[in-house]
């Protein structure tokens, strides 16, 4: 009876409802409980993700990262639990085992939303192992791939620090590009607004446009821009993996 209880009371929103409101003890309880009740329900990838970035140990942090990508390898929480777990070994200056995470999550999610990120981090990693070829090789890959996102910029940075062309390998320029990626369309500009902004957190860049259909004013939340159709649809297409509304529009 008492299990019952708890598996009836272990709810997933209850520990992103913590989150948002910044009761991050209420929320590790939630996430805790909903694991240990719920072994075999989809949500445990992400109430594990969050357990680990609630974490304050580093290494229990990163053990919890890797068993989201150990137990939950096709969830769409695994490579942003692989990115995460990098991130630690980085921080921690253990650059070989943060170079190594990195090149596995670009080889299981080639098509992750985290491309961009994945591959400048990869650059700063090899750069600082002493790697310039291969970490230029990166930067390039952050260009070509990471057209309406801060890591282009970043990542032309650094290739002008090593003396090589800061132009994306297609040759057309990033902010020049003629699609975009639709994620919303509101006719209540404040929930357009509050999308871009959260895309924008994550580093995109994004606009919204306004269009009148039928009488009614719509607010269109656009990402990009991107610099080919190919661009715009390979990141459409994580986003939809990921469940999210997507759709690639010529600009």
């Amino acid at each position: 009876m008492i299990y019952l209880l708890l598996l009836l009371g272990a709810n997933l929103s209850d520990g992103l409802t913590a989150v948002r409101v910044g009761d991050y003890d209420g929320a590790r309880k939630s996430f805790a409980e909903f694991v240990s009740a719920r072994p075999g329900d989809a949500g445990v990838a992400q109430a594990t993700l969050w357990l680990a970035r609630l974490e304050s140990n580093p290494g229990v942090a990163r053990g919890l990262y890797m068993r989201v990508v150990a137990k939950h390898a096709s969830s769409s929480y695994a490579d942003s639990a692989l990115f995460e777990a990098a991130a630690i070994d980085y921080a921690y200056g253990l650059y070989k085992k943060s170079t190594t995470r990195l090149k596995q999550l670009l080889s299981l999610y080639p098509q992750t939303p985290l491309l961009a990120e994945t591959n400048y981090w990869l650059g700063i990693c090899y750069l600082i192992l002493g790697d310039k070829s291969s970490a230029a090789v990166h930067f390039h890959k952050t260009q070509s791939r990471g057209a309406g996102t801060v890591w282009v910029s970043l990542a032309s940075k650094e290739l002008e620090a090593l003396g090589e062309s800061a132009a994306p390998s297609n040759g057309s320029s990033a902010t020049q590009g003629g699609y975009a990626v639709q994620v919303g369309s509101f006719t209540d500009p404040a929930r357009a607004e509050n999308l871009l902004s959260n895309y924008q957190s994550q580093g995109r860049s994004g606009e919204i446009r306004q269009v009148t259909l039928a009488g009614k004013l719509y607010y269109r939340v656009w990402l990009g821009p991107f610099s080919t159709q190919q661009d715009a649809s390979v990141y459409a297409e994580s986003l939809k993996a990921a469940g999210k509304a997507a759709m690639v529009i010529k600009r």
